[in-house]
């Protein structure tokens, strides 16, 4: 599906959904267990993309298209910016999240409490340094400025690894204590890591 989409500033750009995330969404609609806790992540998936988005308007970027996908969403930019800006971009989802966690924790009732959480699971969860993730990019960027030439990249590098050895090594150790979701992310963390080379 694709769609153009107007924002208030009049900039145009292409929203794209694949296959895998209408197959996502129905299964969210369909399935009775967790449904409106799935649906939470879900609007604090689409808040966390709103922010680099809004980002990417207040800097004057030109966004070309929003691609909505099973594992997330990818804002696609016609030209890059200074690194200032750049790590600004990568921090503003994750900012958007914590903004939202720390307004929604205030309010009463267990929707808003939910909603605070999955912000907070979803902001942690991309400040993880690793590629793709925003984390990844922003400490590939800090990095970069106080290493210059290929050392920020090998060091950014190395941190990914670690963090993904870290993961994989305590996902193992759950796992043979009969809880496997942390080899499941560690090994999701592993491949995003390879493909963000």
């Amino acid at each position: 599906m694709r769609a153009a989409a107007r924002p208030r500033t009049g900039r145009r750009f292409t929203l794209r959904a694949t296959p895998g995330f209408w197959v996502v969404l129905a299964l969210l609609i369909m399935t009775e267990e967790g449904y409106g806790l799935s649906l939470l992540f879900f609007a604090a998936a689409v808040c966390h993309e709103l922010g680099h988005l809004l980002a990417a308007w207040a800097m004057g970027l030109p966004v070309e298209e929003l691609t909505l996908s099973a594992v997330g969403a990818e804002l696609r930019i016609r030209h890059g910016c200074a690194w200032p800006g750049e790590l600004a971009l990568a921090l503003a989802g994750p900012g958007m999240n914590l903004l939202l966690a720390l307004g929604c924790c205030r309010l009463a009732g267990e929707t808003g409490q939910l909603f605070a959480g999955a912000n907070i699971v979803l902001a942690c969860f991309n400040l993880l340094p690793v590629p793709p993730l925003d984390g990844g990019q922003a400490v590939r960027l800090l990095l970069g400025r106080l290493f210059p030439g290929r050392g920020g990249w090998r060091t950014a590098r190395a941190v990914a690894d670690l963090t993904c050895g870290g993961a994989v090594g305590a996902g193992l150790w759950l796992a043979w204590r009969g809880h496997p979701a942390l080899l499941r992310l560690g090994r999701w963390l592993t491949r995003g890591r390879i493909r963000g080379e």
